[in-house]
């Protein structure tokens, strides 16, 4: 089910924040090289991913830096609130549960839409259906998972009930032990975009992305 979305205002009374997790180091791209901030056709990596959340009307969106964040922060555009992360190099689940407790302090969110920051061929529509199906179907409890011809991917929504579970992860796992644990749960979208299976995570990789170019991430 790729639905239409429901458009500006459609999540109302609701709010649902997007959080990129974009504070890695990068390593299988080789020693000093962030992958974030290389291009892949117009735009940076990173910023790819923030657009295809702007593109999705997502608001307000949170990105969690780290590793040079120094450097990766001019990438994002305007608009996007910044969470640092000084234990960074503890790794996924270290930087999901920063991001989730800085925002929960602050907005009390219902829902907390998850991505991590390297992406490129992610759609709009895709983020979209995500959050429509919570909007239509879902409640505190729900998690919200992307598949593309079977296999989950990202973006992966949480309703507010698991922020305290979230805002608990340590080290380098990630929340796939969330979903394990309440697989009753979990509502699987299908929608017809393999972006959101296809990461980059090798110089090969990146390379793919950046000889075959752009496309619409509508």
């Amino acid at each position: 089910m790729d639905s239409e979305g429901l458009g500006a205002g459609a999540d109302a009374g609701m709010k649902i924040v997007g959080l990129v997790l974009a504070a890695g180091a990068s390593r299988r791209m080789g020693p000093d090289r962030n992958k974030l901030i290389l291009r892949i056709g117009d735009r940076p990596l990173l910023r790819r991913v923030v657009d295809v959340f702007r593109d999705a009307e997502v608001a307000p969106i949170f990105a969690v830096l780290g590793h040079q964040a120094d450097a990766v922060e001019p990438t994002l555009g305007s608009g996007i609130d910044v969470i640092r992360h000084e234990d960074w190099a503890q790794g996924m689940g270290s930087s999901i549960a920063r991001g989730v407790s800085s925002i929960e302090a602050a907005h009390h969110p219902d829902a907390f839409i998850l991505c991590v920051g390297d992406l490129p061929g992610l759609r709009a529509s895709a983020v979209r259906s995500v959050r429509d199906v919570f909007v239509r179907e879902g409640n505190a409890d729900s998690i919200v998972v992307p598949t593309f011809e079977g296999s989950e991917g990202h973006p992966v929504l949480f309703g507010r009930s698991h922020a305290k579970a979230l805002a608990a992860l340590q080290g380098d796992l990630g929340a796939r032990k969330i979903l394990e644990a309440n697989a009753s749960s979990v509502i699987r979208v299908p929608v017809a975009d393999d972006g959101i299976l296809r990461d980059v995570d090798t110089p090969e990789a990146l390379g793919d992305w950046q000889d075959g170019g752009s496309r619409s991430q509508a």
